[in-house]
Order: structure tokens, then C-alpha cells, then sequence
């Protein structure tokens, strides 16, 4: 039990108007504070009467004889509209009077209300019925307690404790079993008939209105119909119901309909509501209801003088929930505690002991008060406000009801001294609360009703639809996720939302981050573990969600591999990229791969093991772990490692079906590859050359390797794809055999190859396969490249492609890095033909790697210092950026659509303090490429 300090109230001093029941005159003046209630009585003078002559209860009956005609013509739609609508009008009046006169208490108040309003939702439940009868929906009953249909009154309704505008709270639930549904089924039945009966009580009309309906505390009511099955309901609860319902049918029992199959719903409910243990998580989600009604917008404090009587701090939801919180932890072990009305309550919980004798009356005593309030303010012309305005006008009409005739400042303060009474009695309930709602302010996403102070919350963190905001989280909550569906899901996710929204607040782009969470956890079969480690791990938490903010394909992959949270979490994923080597990632993936026994269990493992590498990778550049110049190694080391180990799988498998192959064979790279500047998302460019021996052996197995290493590397298995394989760079391309003799590759390079083949040799690495065959394919590359410096149509062949690649591959900015104007496509041109028209003179400037060849080149002045400097620096920032730009973006890059925190990010990557700056900068060495490239090479069609 949680302990409260004894509390004092002063002494309050309003007091009932007796003198109003002396004339109808006297009763009409009084009235002319409340429009409302003047007209009441301008039209119901008898009420008036009765109540002067017979008392309060004669009045009050006057309404319920009404009720009863509405009940007995319950075939007449029309009849029963109008006479709910008098009933209602009839009986307001006549409660009034006795409240203002002091006849009622507040208690005996609220509970004439509530029998009247639950009067007419009988007699309107079972017009429904009837008309629905009528249209052969389902079968007649005799009366509306035979149906298999019944109302949960919820709330204030629940606990007899409504207001003047109070909505009725109601939850329509039907008994399978018990509910005869004619020509449609029962659900559709059972859901026309409540659209009907809450019709039939809202529609205002020349009569007015009777009560409105909120059906919205029934399971999950953005999903589901308004009317549900029993088992449909039990099974919600069972599965997904939340610790703020369960506090809400403390107070719920059946008001109109069939009682038997209520009270069956209600026993094989009873365990959801009152457990007799409740664990940590209970109690912290107990904690997130009550900062619900915390800071409601405009009532953050007591010192603001208008005040929200409901919801504002020291308010009646205070109290309320001082006593319902206690009640559903301790009513498990208590069952004297499972009462509904708030007196009640209170009450019980002074014989228990949880309460001191002196807070529990002070506590009714200002509750009454409150209350009294509340009913004044909707006195004035029957809104469902409980707001005291900053107005001195209606405070002054609130005092004179409240019977402090023209002493306003007496009134004042007496509700400033109730208000710091119960904000001090509620705040040292929870005076140990560990505050998980974060600093940014309410962050609370119980109930059904948007919290004010939440979406004025999510406004200040930036989210431009903070509605939209709640509902989305109020769904996850609800189980609507596969991660969400398990109570400690839901638990561990109410513990983690406030701190998740600052996290993503912090990227400064919320609406991009959350929506892309939202992706991750929705591609989550579980959220136990996530939201474990989440909580655990707030830092790794933090830049985790940093990174889905700023890396779009980052987001998508884990959204579509939830799975690899579980390598970041390894020790091993943060080692610095630049401390790999090549033995070890090798090393690495060979022992992974070769723990598997079959050819399809070794590609899924492959392709485990890659991912989580790329990753890494990824991850480590994005939070600054690692340069983006470290990526090309490291990217490379891993492709490398991959079809090292899986030629070996290859080979392996098909000499199982088809025997030894004596054959030498070795892999060479090309492009990116073959230069080690492979970046996220680049395809592999190789080619399988293979000596079959001399003689060669009669079965040549070295298409079928091939076939079975491209299989390896490119097919997609449950775990994906490891990569995407281009052949196309082998002699005759796609119309050559896929592995290529050494022999014909020797002879195709001296003299068939075309320049642009030329062009792609310069970048050949040998990455797997025999060493010495491997010694001579590089021989025969270097010898091939010298012939081809001798080439008198080089230049003019190095030209014509780079025009024809202008003309049919426009870049679409000049942030299309490869291919716009200046862009890394013009550098690697420049190096290229210089490789090739230097390569007989200086062998030593054939260099698969584009820096590497550009420093070689400068070493044998065959480029200018400055030249050699300028294309290492815009090489060096565009491939940096283009690395960035593999790892963050699945897409072509739009600077327009870019968000603020990618482009900072960006500007991080190419080493400058902002975007404009970046751009800049990134112009301007692309002119001076261009300016490189005409110079060297020529002009291209779009050159000025």
C-alpha cells in the first residue's frame, strides 16, 4: 500500500438557495443565470409545481411515468423519439431544482441522472430491437431481457455518477447463444440495431436531444464494429487489453438488455480486472494513465485561473483515479474494493487502511465540491464543458448557483484551496513515481480521447500531425503488430515510448524517423527481445534511430531483416573497419560457411554472414565510426572473402555429382571491384579464366563450376541475395562461354578486344584461384595493354565512347556522381587513356585502383602535380559522397527532397559545415574536372 500524508481542507462556504422554491417567480429569476434551465421551465411549469407540492422525488417521477409510455410504444419510433426527448427535458428540470434548492445531495444528483439516462437507453435499446424485429432482422422477444443483447455502462454512467451533459458511456455486446438473428447475421443484426438506438438518442430535433452515445471504450474501435460478440470481446481482453480498460470496467456493469448473458460476461471477465498479483509493468502503465490527465493544454498549473474542473490539477479526475489506481492494485486481494462509485471507494479504502480517515472525507468533501462546480457549468446552456472560464461574467453565475450569492472572491477561494488540496493528496501517491515520460513534457497514449498535453507535446518535438502521432502508437499498444501482440510487448513498449519519441524528436526530422520505425517494428515477428535491448541499450537505442532517420535503405534493410539487430549486438560489430584484413574476414566467413553441411545451407549462411557485415559496415560510417574512404576496402575485403569461399562451395558440389576436375581456374575483378572501390549496392564484375591442363582432361567441368559459382553468389535463397553477378566483361560477352580458356583470353587481347575492353582491363585483380594461373593471366594483361598503347585510333575510340555515353546516359544533377559532367566517370576516362597510352613506355602506372594509378601517373610526370592533386581531391570527395550515398539512400539522390539531417550528414562525409558549402565545393571540382577531361580527351556534345 502506498503511503499519503495526512491532509487538511478548510472548511467550504457555499450553501443551497432554499428561497428558490418559494414562486415560480422567485424560481424564474434564480434560473435567468442559466438560459438553459429558464427555458425548461418556461415550458414544463408543472415540474415547478411538483416539486413545490410533493418534493423532489414526486418531480422527478413525473419523467420516468414518461419513460414508461416510451417503453409500452416501443413499435412507434416516433412516438418513443419524442417521448424519451420530454422525459429527458422533465427530468433535468426537476433534478436542477432539487440540487440548486439543496432537496439532493450530490450524490442523490448524479444517481437521478444516471436512472434517468439509463432509462432511456432501455426503452431506446428496445425500440431498436423491436423496429429491427419488425423488419424481420431478428426474431421477436417478449422483452428487451430475452434478446442476447446488452449495454455496459461505463464511466460515470457505470458508477451512477453522470453529470448534467454527460455522454453515456456504453459497450453493446450480443450473446451468440442467445441472440436469434433472423434474415441477417447476428453481428450485422446486432450492429444495426445500436447504429439505431444511438440515432434514436442523439438526433436533435424541435424536441431537442435525449442523451449522446459514446460506444468508443469497446475493444479496439478503430477496428471494430459497435457492436461485438462476447467471445469476440473476451478474446480482445485476453489477448491485448490494456491496464487503462481494465480501470474502466471497475466501473462498468450491464444497464439495459439481456442481465444473464451480461452476468456471464462479466464473471469470465472478472480475472482481467482484478488480478490478484500485478507486476512492475502493470503498475508503470497504471503510472502512464495518470500522467494522461497531468497537463492538459492551458491547465498546467494552479496558478492559471481558468481551470478545466475534469481534467485540470486538483481536479475531479484526480480523485477519481486517487481511487480507481488503488482499486486495481489492490482490489485483486480486496474484494470489499470493487465498488464503483467514487465515495464509495474512498470509503473502502479508509477500512482498509490505504487511506487515512482524514484524506478519505476530505477527499468526498472536495469531491462534492468539484462536482457541484461542474454541474453549474453545464447548467448554463447544457454543453458537455467542465471548463470554469477566465471570465468574470460566468464565474460570477457559477458562485450564485453554487450559493455564494455576490461574495465571487469567497468562491475563488475556496476552489483555489480544494484544488491544492487534492493536487497534494493525488501527487503524494505517486510521489515515487519513476517518471518515464521523458523531459519533453505529457507523452501518454491511454484511453480513447487524444490527451491535450500529449498533442501539444508532439507539436513542440515537431511531428506535423501529432494526432495522427497517437493514433499510431495507440495501435501498437492495442497489438495491432505481430511485436505488440504479447502483454510484455505491450508493456515493454509503453516503457519505451516516451524516450523512443525523444530519440526520434532529436533526429530533427520526426514524421521521416517514426515512420520509419514504424517499418522496423513492423517487420518484427516478436518485440520482447527489441524492446529489451532497446531499453538496456539506450545509447546503441539512440543511434540506432538516428541512423533509420538519416539512412532510408538502412531503415528498409531492417525492416526487411529485423534479424540483425542481433549481430550489432555482438562485440565484434563495432572493431574498427580499418583494423580488418583480408585473412580474417576470410578466415571468418569460412568458418561460418563451412559449419553447414549442404550446398543450400551454405548460401543461406553466406548470405547471414554478409549482411550483418554490410551492416556493419554501413552502421560504422553512418554514426562516424569510420571514414566513408574506409568503405571501398572494406567492402571489397568482403566480396573477396565471398567468392573465394564460394567458388570453393562451388567446386566442391559439382565435382560431388560429376568427379575431380583437374583444371586450374582463377576469378578476376573488374571495375569497381577489381579497383577496390566497391561501395553498398555495386554488382560484381568478373570472369572465370581456367586452364584445362595439357592434354586437357576429357571432362571439363568448368562451365558447370561457373554456372554453380554464379548460383552461389547470385541466387536468392530464404536469407536473400549475397550479390548481383556481371559476366559481360568476358571475351565475346554474353555470347562467349562463361568460363573463357586461358588460351582464348590471351588470344582475344592481342589484337580482337575493343578499346573500351582495353579500358575495363586496366582495373583486372585476380581475387581467387591457382597462383601461377594467376601470375599469367596478369602477364597477359600487362603484355596486352602495351600492345594497345601502339593503337593509333585510341584517343579517337576513348572520345567517341565518352560522346556516345553522354548522349544515352544523362545524369539527372550534377549529384548523379558517376555520370554528370566532371563527375568520377570523367576521371576514370582520364586515368584510363593514360594508362593505355603509357602502359608500353611505363608499366608501372597499371594500377587497377583509381588513386593509386593517379599517383603513379603523377610519378612518372605524366600527369602535372596540380592536375594529379585536383583529381585526387574530386575523385576522393565524390566517391566519399557516393559511398554515403550507397549506404543512406535506395534511390537516386534529390537534394530537393533530401532531408535536413541527411544533408548535414552529407556535409559531415565531405568534410565541410553545411549543404550549401557541400555543393559548392562539389561544383566546383567538377568543373575543373570537366576542364581536365576536354583538355585530355575532348569535348562532349553538351560542352559549352
Amino acid at each position: 500500500m502506498i503511503p499519503v500524508p495526512d491532509r487538511t481542507l478548510v472548511e467550504l462556504s457555499c450553501r443551497p438557495v432554499k428561497s428558490i422554491l418559494d414562486s415560480r417567480e422567485a424560481a424564474s429569476k434564480f434560473l435567468s443565470h442559466t438560459p438553459y434551465l429558464c427555458n425548461l421551465l418556461t415550458r414544463y411549469p408543472n415540474v415547478f409545481d411538483s416539486i413545490a407540492d410533493d418534493g423532489a422525488d414526486a418531480a422527478f417521477q413525473l419523467s420516468l411515468e414518461l419513460l414508461n409510455e416510451a417503453m409500452a410504444a416501443n413499435t412507434d419510433r416516433e412516438i418513443v423519439s419524442k417521448t424519451l426527448r420530454q422525459a429527458k427535458a422533465k427530468g433535468h428540470l426537476a433534478i436542477a431544482l432539487a440540487d440548486l434548492s439543496g432537496l439532493w445531495d450530490v450524490n442523490q444528483v448524479t444517481h437521478a441522472i444516471t436512472v434517468l439516462a439509463e432509462k432511456c437507453t432501455q426503452a431506446a435499446l428496445w425500440c431498436a430491437y423491436q423496429v429491427a424485429a419488425d423488419r424481420e432482422w431478428v426474431n421477436p422477444k417478449t422483452s428487451l431481457e430475452e434478446t442476447g443483447l446488452f449495454a455496459i455502462a461505463m464511466g460515470k454512467m457505470g458508477a451512477y455518477e453522470l453529470n448534467y451533459s454527460s455522454d453515456v458511456d456504453l459497450v453493446v455486446l450480443f450473446d451468440p447463444n442467445r441472440f436469434d438473428a433472423n434474415a441477417r447475421s447476428a453481428k450485422e443484426a446486432a450492429v444495426r440495431i445500436t447504429q439505431d438506438f444511438a440515432q434514436l438518442m442523439e438526433t436533435r430535433d424541435e424536441h431537442g436531444y435525449v442523451f449522446r452515445v459514446d460506444l468508443r471504450l469497446r475493444p479496439d474501435p478503430s477496428s471494430n464494429a459497435v457492436a461485438l460478440s462476447t467471445q469476440t470481446a473476451l478474446n480482445y481482453y485476453e489477448r491485448v487489453g490494456q491496464n487503462w480498460e481494465r480501470m474502466a470496467y471497475i466501473k462498468g456493469r450491464v444497464c439495459a438488455g439481456d442481465a444473464v448473458a451480461g452476468d456471464a460476461f462479466f464473471e469470465e471477465l472478472e480475472p482481467y480486472i482484478w488480478r490478484r498479483h500485478l507486476d512492475y509493468w502493470a503498475i508503470g502503465d497504471i503510472h502512464a494513465i495518470k500522467r494522461q490527465i497531468h497537463a492538459t493544454g492551458g491547465h498546467e498549473t494552479l496558478d492559471i485561473k481558468e481551470f478545466d474542473v475534469k481534467l485540470g490539477r486538483g481536479g475531479i479526475r484526480e480523485i477519481e483515479f486517487f481511487a480507481q489506481t488503488q482499486q486495481l492494485i489492490l482490489g485483486g486481494r480486496h474484494p470489499n474494493l470493487r465498488v464503483r462509485r467514487t465515495d464509495e471507494a474512498l470509503d473502502e479504502l479508509v477500512k482498509l487502511k490505504a487511506v487515512s480517515s482524514q484524506n478519505g472525507e476530505e477527499l468526498k468533501k472536495a469531491y462534492a465540491f468539484l462536482r457541484n462546480v461542474e454541474h453549474r457549468i453545464q447548467m448554463h446552456n447544457d454543453e458537455q464543458s467542465h471548463t470554469l472560464q477566465d471570465r468574470d461574467d460566468r464565474r460570477r453565475e457559477v458562485a450564485i448557483l453554487m450559493g455564494y450569492g455576490d461574495n465571487q472572491d469567497l468562491f475563488e477561494s475556496d476552489l483555489l484551496a480544494v484544488r491544492r488540496f487534492v493536487h497534494g493528496i493525488y501527487s503524494d501517491l505517486f510521489a515515487q513515481e519513476e517518471r518515464l515520460s521523458g523531459d519533453s513534457g505529457n507523452l501518454v497514449f491511454t484511453g480513447v480521447d487524444d490527451d491535450p498535453g500529449t498533442l501539444k507535446t508532439l507539436e513542440e518535438m515537431g511531428f506535423s500531425d501529432p494526432g495522427g502521432v497517437i493514433n499510431r502508437i495507440r495501435n501498437w499498444h492495442r497489438g495491432g503488430l505481430p511485436a505488440t501482440r504479447t502483454v510484455r510487448g505491450q508493456q515493454l513498449l509503453t516503457s519505451l515510448t516516451p524516450r523512443l519519441l525523444e530519440w526520434i524528436a532529436e533526429t530533427g526530422q520526426p514524421d521521416t524517423a517514426l515512420s520509419r520505425f514504424s517499418d522496423f517494428i513492423s517487420g518484427l515477428r516478436g518485440g520482447v527481445q527489441v524492446f529489451s535491448l532497446m531499453l538496456a541499450e539506450t545509447k546503441f537505442s539512440e543511434d540506432l534511430i538516428s541512423a533509420m532517420a538519416y539512412a532510408p535503405k538502412l531503415a528498409n534493410d531492417l525492416a526487411r531483416q529485423p534479424a540483425l539487430l542481433d549481430g550489432m549486438l555482438d562485440n565484434s560489430f563495432n572493431a574498427p573497419l580499418n583494423q580488418d584484413s583480408s585473412e580474417a574476414v576470410l578466415m571468418a566467413l569460412e568458418k561460418v560457411v563451412n559449419s553447414e553441411d549442404d550446398f543450400e545451407g551454405r548460401m543461406n549462411a553466406a548470405r547471414r554472414f554478409h549482411r550483418e557485415e554490410t551492416l556493419r559496415i554501413g552502421y560504422q560510417i553512418l554514426r562516424g565510426q569510420a571514414n566513408a574512404s574506409d568503405a571501398g576496402p572494406a567492402y571489397t575485403r568482403l566480396a573477396d572473402a565471398s567468392i573465394s569461399v564460394m567458388a570453393q562451395v562451388a567446386l566442391e558440389e559439382v565435382q560431388l555429382k560429376f568427379g575431380e576436375w583437374p583444371g586450374k581456374w582463377v576469378i578476376g575483378a573488374f571495375g569497381k571491384l577489381g579497383g577496390k572501390e566497391l561501395s553498398a549496392t555495386s554488382d560484381l564484375d568478373i570472369i572465370v579464366i581456367y586452364d584445362p591442363g595439357n592434354p586437357p582432361h576429357p571432362n571439363d567441368l568448368a562451365a558447370r563450376f561457373t554456372q554453380r559459382l554464379i548460383a552461389a553468389l547470385s541466387a536468392p535463397t530464404e536469407e536473400g541475395e549475397l550479390y548481383e553477378v556481371d559476366m559481360q566483361l568476358r571475351p565475346s560477352g554474353k555470347a562467349g562461354p562463361v568460363a573463357v580458356k586461358v588460351t582464348s583470353f590471351e588470344k582475344y587481347y592481342q589484337g580482337d578486344a575493343w578499346t573500351w575492353e582495353y579500358m575495363a582491363l586496366t582495373r583486372l585483380r585476380i581475387v581467387a584461384g591457382d597462383r601461377e594461373l594467376a601470375a599469367r593471366v596478369k602477364a597477359i594483361a600487362c603484355a596486352s595493354l602495351k600492345v594497345r598503347s601502339d593503337f593509333e585510333g585510341l584517343e579517337e575510340d576513348i572520345l567517341n565512347m565518352r560522346q556516345r555515353l553522354a548522349k544515352e546516359r544523362k545524369p539527372n544533377s550534377h549529384w548523379d556522381l558517376k555520370l554528370a559532367e566532371g563527375g568520377l566517370l570523367d576521371i576514370e576516362f582520364v586515368v584510363q587513356q593514360a594508362i593505355l597510352q603509357n602502359a608500353r613506355a611505363v608499366p608501372s602506372v597499371i594500377r587497377p585502383n583509381t588513386l593509386e594509378a593517379i599517383q603513379a601517373l603523377q610519378e612518372a610526370n605524366i600527369l602535372q602535380p596540380e592536375e594529379a592533386t585536383l583529381l585526387t581531391q574530386a575523385y576522393s570527395l565524390q566517391v566519399n559522397l557516393q559511398q554515403a550515398l550507397r549506404i543512406a539512400v535506395s534511390d537516386q539522390f534529390d537534394e530537393e527532397l533530401a532531408s535536413t539531417g541527411l544533408k548535414k550528414w552529407l556535409s559531415a562525409c565531405g568534410g565541410v559545415s553545411d549543404f550549401v558549402e557541400l555543393n559548392e565545393l562539389l561544383k566546383k571540382y567538377q568543373e575543373k574536372v570537366s576542364s581536365i577531361r576536354r583538355n585530355k580527351i575532348g569535348p562532349l556534345a553538351t560542352d559549352s
